[in-house]
């Protein structure tokens, strides 16, 4: 669950989430990116190969998949990896053929009591797979005529989503994250008393609808608590108990759950979640829209719900779906580049090596989570670990899972195919799409939208024609092997672009696409000098804050004349008043956004509309103020360099009022 975010990510989300909130709250208020590394011990180095020479790993000897052999290669992984990344513990399972072939943990559920995980006993924070089991509703109640997938979803509602240039949103769109939903962040993660019910959340806040079902995706939990609810209606039994009767009960998974705060009979068996190792979070997170990711489950529950699913719908005597009913779910596909993963109706295609491969990612704050089924191959892969790690690296233990396991029982067949593109053209195109892009994942309503100026997703040429960027976290390079088609060097992920009168419009990658499409954004906005501009202003309103104090002083050990009087005086002071004030801004949105990203529970109403108000006064009563000590300056017989100085400011404040309307930090609404 992730916002852009930390809002429940998908494995593959959000660009899911290095560009975590709180980075972009320091960069914000102190101009410090952080960035985490590659986890050393997990994701090796990478050496580039010539440009216009795609990689052809040939083809390696297939392990037989036993549980004797996956015990091996799981026991030769986890512990080192665990350890590198300062995460307590994970819970590995692999079932193949309708039987748990594997299952185990890693490390301790408690730290400090030294408990350890069991798959059997141990539950964990899945995230966003929950909303496999949402989605799983959803298809039920569609197997029993309840809700037609190309419907008007107002239909099915007590309060109305409004329509997007006249088109309504479907259930198909909602199950694809096509709707175009705005990002909300509001309250998505917290700790201690239970959520409000589930229409209180949908309707106190209705996030606009952004962009058309063509230009998508853009993953939004809101759109799958909108399906949980929607289930709920049309059922007519709540969604927690829905899911217990219709899903767990048929599947024997008698330790799984999404109610919250967690039932009693559970709560011993609870994994605790951490930082690192040895500092635990604040307690048992809340997910304020429970469809979307409010899930705890065991790994040997997580094993019925795989098996069921690669089994069309059965596990031993139960069945959940019709075997129609779950092919339609694994095969339908909506592809936002032809040659890239695409979202089917609840899962997202993973395929890998030639294999076709179903997933879906999940992470909260405090636990990852990968469902990964090779639904031809009937196995399926789990793994959760219970720790964001140290700078942010147990979410990409997962990764290196599943790439290992599909390397080592899944690999391709045959050699890739060579580079069909010369090394002058690879120059060309890497030029054409290098440059700054946002995600259709993001808000265009609020002050969320502030992320994107922070940290945007940067396309970089090389000078060798490769190409690299940051599409999940971590850095990769890509060669390009088709026009605009380009392959990771020594990894699995693909890189797409559409182009459009020459120029790159857009870009996914096969990790990236079933979650969100990069975009290019026009004006200043596609640049680095919007930032660079923002920085350059806020540079110089400081200078004007400090200086004040300073030259008073000054003047006060020297005995100096105060050099203005009257109305230009007054136009003086204002200007410095209001440049402490544009500062206070910047501070106090620092913090908004901190507390925002950070999920500790504190409530950020107050500072939020202090964040507003400070801006307002800031930076709108900066510019008129600004203008008229503009005015004055010129009608003095001063030093030109007064003048100049006078027109710099009146030029800063202008710019960082342009930032504060364009980021929406300017308001009145507690709505994010």
């Amino acid at each position: 669950m992730t916002l852009p975010t930390q809002t429940m990510p998908s494995a593959r989300e959000t660009r899911r989430r290095r560009a975590r909130w709180i980075a972009a709250a320091l960069a914000f208020a102190g101009g410090v990116w952080l960035t985490a590394p590659a986890l050393a011990a997990v994701a090796p180095s990478r050496a580039l190969p010539p440009p216009t020479s795609a990689p052809t790993a040939m083809p390696t000897p297939t392990h037989p998949l036993t549980a004797t052999d996956v015990e091996a290669f799981v026991d030769g992984m986890m512990p080192a990896a665990l350890n590198t990344a300062e995460v307590p513990g994970a819970v590995v399972v692999v079932v193949k053929d309708g039987q748990v072939l594997f299952e185990k943990g890693y490390g301790y559920a408690d730290y400090t009591r030294q408990i350890p995980v069991d798959p059997r006993r141990t539950l964990f924070r899945p995230g966003s797979v929950s909303k496999l089991f949402t989605w799983t509703a959803v298809m039920q109640q569609v197997q029993a005529g309840k809700i037609d997938l190309d419907a008007d979803v107002n239909q099915y509602l007590d309060f109305k989503i409004p329509a997007y240039h006249g088109a309504p949103v479907t259930m198909r769109e909602l199950m694809t994250h096509r709707a175009g939903f705005s990002e909300t962040a509001r309250d998505l993660l917290t700790f201690g008393k239970a959520p409000p019910p589930l229409d209180q959340i949908l309707k106190r806040y209705v996030p606009p609808r952004i962009f058309a079902p063509n230009q998508g995706p853009g993953y939004s939990n809101y759109g799958a608590a909108l399906a949980g609810y929607i289930v709920q209606r049309v059922s007519g039994e709540p969604f927690e108990q829905y899911v217990q009767r219709h899903i767990f009960a048929p599947l024997d998974m008698t330790s799984s759950t999404f109610v919250q705060p967690l039932p009693a009979q559970f709560a011993a068996n609870m994994s605790k979640g951490y930082a690192t190792w040895d500092k635990p979070g604040p307690g048992f997170e809340i997910v304020s829209v429970g469809p979307a990711g409010s899930l705890s489950s065991t790994g040997d529950d997580m094993a019925h719900f795989m098996i069921a699913h690669l089994q069309l719908g059965r596990y031993g005597a139960g069945e959940i779906l019709s075997p129609q009913t779950a092919q339609a779910m694994h095969t339908t596909v909506w592809r936002s580049f032809p040659d890239l993963n695409g979202n089917l109706l609840g899962f997202y295609q993973q395929n890998v090596n030639g294999h076709r491969v179903i997933a879906h990612g999940g992470d909260t704050d405090y636990f990852h989570s990968d469902l990964s089924l090779f639904i031809d191959d009937n196995v399926g892969l789990f793994v959760s670990v219970n720790g964001r790690g140290k700078e942010g690296l147990g979410e990409f233990i997962r990764n290196s899972l599943f790439d290992g396991f599909a390397d080592r029982y899944f690999p391709r067949a045959q050699p890739l195919p060579a580079s069909t593109v010369d090394a002058a053209t690879a120059k060309k195109h890497s030029a054409m799409i290098a440059g700054q892009y946002i995600t259709t994942r993001r808000s265009d309503s609020t002050f969320i939208d502030l992320v994107g100026l922070l940290q945007p997703s940067v396309v970089t040429a090389n000078a060798d024609g490769s190409i690299s960027a940051t599409p999940v976290g971590q850095k990769e390079t890509f060669v390009e092997v088709q026009p605009f088609l380009w392959r990771q060097i020594n990894g699995h992920d693909r890189l797409q672009a559409n182009v459009a009168n020459g120029v790159v419009t857009r870009w996914s990658t096969d990790s990236a696409a079933p979650i969100f499409v990069y975009v290019r954004p026009g004006g200043l906005a596609g640049s680095s000098a919007q930032l660079q501009l923002a920085w350059a202003s806020l540079a110089l309103l400081a200078l004007v804050a400090i200086l004040w104090p300073v030259t008073a002083a000054v003047r006060w050990r020297y005995r100096a004349k105060y050099p203005h009087s009257g109305s230009r005086a007054l136009a003086y002071r204002l200007v410095r008043v209001c440049a402490v004030l544009g500062v206070a801004a910047v501070v106090v949105w620092g913090f908004v956004l901190q507390q925002v990203s950070s999920t500790n529970g504190v409530s950020v109403g107050t500072a939020l509309h202090i964040a507003q108000a400070l801006a307002l006064l800031g930076f709108v009563g900066g510019l008129i103020v600004a203008l008229w000590n503009l005015v004055l300056t010129f009608r003095a017989s001063g030093a030109w360099t007064a003048k100049l100085f006078a027109v710099v400011v009146t030029a800063a404040f202008a710019y960082m009022l342009y930032i504060a309307l364009a980021y929406h930090l300017i308001g009145f609404s507690g709505q994010f």
